[in-house]
């Protein structure tokens, strides 16, 4: 299950990534308020504790 779960973070944490990569579009104007700053803390949080988790339970 742990395994799953760091699966679909890193998932998570791939399409934040490449939200970010295209920038703010109409869809996606919300996530840029703030900067482009909390985008990436976000991503790189859901990463690295998906890595973690797919990694420790392999």
């Amino acid at each position: 299950m742990k395994k799953v779960i760091g699966i679909i973070l890193i998932v998570i944490g791939a399409c934040l990534a490449f939200i970010m990569k295209m920038g703010p579009a109409e869809e996606t104007v919300w996530m840029f308020t703030y900067g482009i700053w909390p985008v990436i803390i976000a991503a790189l949080i859901l990463l690295i504790t998906g890595l973690s988790l797919y990694n420790r339970n392999r």
